[in-house]
């Protein structure tokens, strides 16, 4: 049952949860939480389908690594460094009956259906589009022209699921309890894993033979369930939005001056303070690791220890069956220590797993025992790495914080980090030498090895980084005191 904006009696004793001027019994608060929760499965499901099944997919038609890098990486990082800066922007002020953020998920959720149902069609549209005359004009482009026409789809589909990505994340920071907010993510963490768990367990074996039931399945399930969130969750009244004389001249004047005085406004509220720059850092060693990496995992069980893709899926989906018994003592822990303190531990554990992992997975029980903990591990920053935006970010503020922190992202990871690691990994394609490590043996080294170096220097430097958000923080009031700089 959707909660309402109104305060409700607390005269029957039972505890009431506040978020803004939403007020929540136990039973509204389990509503609330059954539908983003079912919302971040749907989430967490398209996510999975980029880096766990389309380079299985793309390779699968000739893709290189480089073209898989810029298609499921690098298109990625520029739509979010084009639409999640001025859509935070924009919804951190949009005021409707309807709320700020429903209106937006409302308007984007059928066409990110659309195009993820018609991804898998790609060799089809490819040959329809050879046969209607443009053959001259795709064979001018540096992939075939299924490749091409996988990357149109993936580019559509990823554009308006960026923006349902900021509107999501936003309601979640608006609608949920702060005192609740570590269960909530971890719990959002948990049903996470479970979707992770069914697409590596499942799904990743049927990649290459069974891609169109899998994406328009799932297709089916975002439009159904992100629909009924907009129904059923409802938002809470805002504070109008303070006006400055700036921004009062800028409505009267022309569209390019309204544009540049937003911009302006942007810049100065997002880039100015040291505590939300060394959170952006962090975000973004994590992410170049979950959404630039990752892209290529899939890839050393595959062809450096001759795993199938069926085993090397239900490997990999073991550490996400092992976080549902984690998640609820890992979200009340970070409730209580804070998201830092879980952060950087869970960091060191991580960057010297991978490390490890270099010299000593040579085979499936090695393999297993590597993902089992760097998973856990990883789950256990993602959840801490969110409630860190929850507590650092102002909450008037907060999509308008996280665009901004998303053209860090977008520019760090696609121009730096996926054309450098496809170019590598292209560049070094008959690479290969020998260790001989003791206790192992002769360990093969090749391309694909070196990911676990990669990893482990991007979550050690992200170490390096959580102690700077710290020391900020405490600047500005310290864990219990901390005033969010506007």
């Amino acid at each position: 049952m959707p909660p309402s904006a109104q305060p409700t009696s607390a005269a029957s004793g039972k505890p009431l949860y506040r978020a803004g001027t939403l007020t929540y019994d136990r039973r509204g608060l389990f509503g609330v939480f059954g539908w983003l929760l079912w919302g971040d499965v749907v989430f967490t499901l398209i996510d999975n389908i980029e880096p766990t099944l389309l380079p299985v997919i793309l390779k699968a038609h000739g893709a290189s690594n480089t073209a898989i890098g810029l298609i499921i990486v690098t298109f990625n990082m520029v739509l979010q460094a084009l639409i999640m800066p001025p859509l935070g922007y924009y919804s951190d002020r949009l005021r409707t009956r309807w709320g700020r953020r429903i209106p937006i998920l409302f308007l984007t959720i059928p066409f990110v259906s659309i195009f993820l149902a018609l991804t898998p069609f790609s060799p089809e549209f490819a040959h329809w589009m050879e046969r209607a005359g443009l053959g001259g004009v795709l064979g001018l482009l540096p992939v075939t022209s299924v490749v091409a026409t996988f990357a149109l789809f993936v580019f559509l589909y990823r554009a308006v699921q960026t923006a349902t990505n900021v509107t999501f994340f936003g309601l979640v920071r608006d609608v949920v309890p702060d005192s609740q907010m570590g269960l909530f993510l971890s719990l959002f963490r948990l049903f996470g894993a479970l979707s992770t768990f069914a697409i590596n367990y499942w799904l990743l074996g049927y990649a290459e033979t069974h891609s169109r039931p899998i994406f328009v399945g799932i297709a089916v399930l975002n439009l159904v369930g992100f629909l009924a969130i907009c129904w059923f969750v409802r938002e809470g009244r805002y504070p109008e939005v303070e006006t400055t004389v700036q921004e009062l001249g800028a409505a009267k004047a022309p569209l390019w001056s309204r544009f540049s005085e937003a911009t302006k406004t942007f810049v100065r509220e997002s880039f100015r303070h040291p505590v939300y720059l060394w959170t952006y850092f962090v975000r973004t060693c994590l992410y170049s690791v979950h959404l630039g990496l990752s892209a290529y995992v899939v890839f050393f069980p595959r062809e450096e220890l001759g795993m199938d893709l069926g085993e090397v899926g239900r490997l990999r989906s073991w550490p996400m069956l092992a976080w549902v018994f984690l998640a609820y003592p890992m979200g009340r822990l970070i409730d209580k220590r804070g998201s830092v303190d879980v952060l950087r531990w869970a960091l060191v554990v991580i960057t010297l797993c991978y490390a490890a992992s270099f010299f000593f997975v040579v085979g499936p029980v090695t393999y297993l025992w590597s993902t089992l903990l760097a998973g856990v591990a990883f789950w256990a920053i993602m959840v801490a790495q969110l409630k860190l935006t929850q507590e650092i970010f102002h909450p008037m503020r907060y999509s308008q914080l996280a665009g901004a922190n998303t053209i860090i992202q977008s520019v760090v990871i696609g121009a730096l980090v996926m054309p450098f690691v496809g170019w590598t990994f292209d560049a070094l394609k008959d690479w290969s030498f020998t260790l001989t490590i003791p206790l192992v043996g002769e360990v093969v080294c090749g391309r694909y090895r070196l990911l676990n170096l990669m990893m482990a220097l991007l979550f050690g430097i992200a170490w390096f980084g959580v102690l700077m958000v710290r020391r900020h923080r405490d600047r500005l009031g310290g864990r219990d005191g901390y005033v969010a700089p506007l």
